[in-house]
């Protein structure tokens, strides 16, 4: 009785431990977030540079009325109608900062339910840091020229990202059971969500839409025709938020300010790898530095890729990001500003989210391999060469995922003391 009311007490004690550690965390985090966004709201002066970013630009906007994005809506009711000053923007921006964190969290259980609750909210605060590998001798530049979903300078991204794991939060709880029970109150909420994203920021959909769309039909064609009332039902919402997009694309193009546009009103072009191209020295090594660890572990767990539903949505969500970054690129004076690849920095944040509660699945599962075969480490590993190659996958992942880490947490302490992009 005496043993079992130590580990009681331990349990409470180390529970005590990791509470106090996450309100540390998110406490800090905002503040810094707090500090940073209002530095660069004010066009601050640092100590490595003037603060530059979009959030200035977007508040102007929205006092002025002429925001597109439901930020600058509210930049627009805070500082433009209230006569309040640009603080309210950079704490609004904070929350959605921390806010995704929790919701990145919420989402990692959801894959990895086996896992410590602890060590996916610990890696959940990673991923809102993590970067692509700085590797000078083959981009000489940590930012520009790279593909980032941990992003400092762009608040309606910011604002995007969060609403957009929330999404996916709710579309990785039906993707498996839409087909039996999918209800009009859960109708509801995901066209609400999915406005929400689109309304923040266009660039979402348009890589989510042709993959949940060729996920519809995979099921429509294995069910032979019987469930698509639902896939009908459940792609509805999709089809009701893109109006968003119409208002959206007048706000942007409607105007002769927006440069030149092709026949369809839209400043859009195609090419291949324009933006990629245009400050990446080597492209090809430009890509695999950004999606490192999230390609070293889908290799690594390719057999679950052919059977898990939700792996392969968010793959093929990253492939179809990939392909418009690629291929598709704005005209005019914004050419070559690449806010076309939002989308695909997005895609970068899920597949980094969803490869980190993997491989944390990869590690909870050769651990109890340990403790059910009731044997030391050295013995579980030389016991066979399959545990070998485990370990050495398991070993080296880390370390990618330690350097993108190191990478991204750099980068933010120079920006927190107002470097620019390109550094």
């Amino acid at each position: 009785m005496d043993n079992r009311k130590s580990h009681i007490l331990y349990e409470k004690k180390s529970d005590l431990i990791w509470l106090a550690l996450f309100v540390f965390l998110y406490v800090l985090t905002g503040a810094l977030c707090y500090r940073l966004y209002l530095r660069q709201a004010i066009v601050y002066p640092g100590k490595m540079g003037t603060y530059l970013a979009d959030i200035g630009s977007h508040i102007h906007e929205g006092v002025r009325g002429r925001g597109y994005s439901l930020m600058e809506l509210y930049y627009g009711l805070v500082v433009g109608k209230l006569g309040l000053s640009e603080k309210p923007a950079a704490a609004f921006v904070s929350l959605l900062t921390i806010g995704t964190v929790f919701v990145t969290y919420r989402f990692m259980r959801k894959i990895a339910p086996a896992c410590s609750r602890n060590v996916l909210h610990l890696a959940s605060f990673f991923s809102i840091f993590l970067f692509p590998l700085y590797i000078p001798s083959l981009n000489g530049m940590r930012y520009l020229g790279l593909q980032s979903g941990a992003n400092w300078h762009n608040d309606t991204y910011t604002g995007m990202r969060f609403a957009a794991m929330l999404l996916f939060l709710f579309y990785y709880t039906w993707i498996n059971f839409y087909r039996e029970r999918f209800g009009w109150k859960d109708f509801t909420l995901f066209t609400i969500l999915l406005i929400l994203v689109n309304w923040i920021k266009p660039n979402f959909i348009v890589a989510f839409a042709p993959a949940m769309a060729l996920m519809l039909l995979a099921d429509c064609i294995r069910d032979r025709g019987n469930t698509i009332k639902m896939q009908i039902l459940f792609g509805i919402p999709v089809l009701i938020s893109l109006l968003v997009l119409l208002y959206q694309a007048n706000a942007l193009f409607g105007g002769s300010s927006s440069g030149s546009s092709t026949s369809s009103g839209l400043p859009i072009g195609f090419s291949v790898a324009y933006v990629l191209k245009l400050r990446a020295q080597h492209p090809v090594a430009s890509l695999l530095q950004s999606a490192a660890f999230p390609l070293y572990v889908m290799i690594g767990n390719r057999r679950e890729l052919k059977k898990d539903r939700f792996l392969q949505i968010t793959w093929l969500t990253w492939l179809v990001g990939l392909l418009e970054f690629l291929f598709i690129h704005e005209e005019g004076k914004r050419k070559g500003d690449g806010n076309l690849s939002w989308g695909y920095s997005f895609c970068i944040y899920l597949v980094f989210t969803v490869s980190t509660a993997w491989f944390c699945r990869n590690w909870h599962q050769f651990l109890s391999d340990i403790r059910e075969d009731k044997c030391s480490f050295g013995a579980f590993v030389r016991k066979d060469k399959a545990n070998v190659r485990r370990l050495i996958y398991l070993v080296l992942g880390s370390g990618l995922f330690l350097y993108h880490l190191y990478s991204g947490l750099a980068f933010f302490y120079y920006t927190l003391q107002g470097a620019p992009y390109a550094i």
